[in-house]
């Protein structure tokens, strides 16, 4: 997973000791709550068992958490919300950050294809027309030649 601040651990946290509890109280099987979200039960232990780096992405985990509630009778969608809201307002600073580099590397690569379109479309010319070798493109040479041959 994506590494989360302190603050999104802590939410996450509440959101699946909340779910936890729930389940429990409804005597449900984390199995029987696999079957009908189609989580895989693997997934379900690590929400429940707070073992957050096996789990993937985080809108992953949104949408998880969003099954797993509504599977419950919660509102699985206000729970995922409060995931994600915090995750995205995090990661969205980081990316503004990031798409500063990202800009400085993408000009030249952008360059280099236009150049290399070019290349391999002066390449395709070139073989579908080569260039025509004429009479007249040999006379200069021919003539060179007659004229050294008299001239012995």
């Amino acid at each position: 997973m994506t590494l989360l601040n302190q603050a999104q651990v802590e939410q996450l946290k509440e959101i699946t000791t909340h779910l936890r509890q729930v389940r429990q109280e409804k005597s449900l099987r984390i199995e029987e709550i696999a079957a009908q979200t189609l989580i895989r039960a693997g997934v379900l232990h690590a929400l429940e068992e707070e073992r957050f780096e096996e789990l993937p992405e985080p809108i992953f985990v949104q949408g998880f958490i969003r099954r797993y509630g509504d599977a419950l009778g919660l509102d699985g969608n206000a729970l995922s919300y409060t995931f994600i809201s915090n995750v995205v307002r995090h990661d969205s600073n980081n990316d503004h950050k990031n798409s500063d580099n990202k800009s400085n590397t993408y000009i030249p690569l952008v360059v280099t294809y236009i150049l290399l379109l070019v290349a391999a479309s002066a390449g395709l010319l070139y073989i579908l027309n080569p260039p025509q070798i004429t009479s007249e493109s040999l006379t200069p040479e021919v003539n060179v030649q007659q004229s050294m041959v008299t001239n012995q």
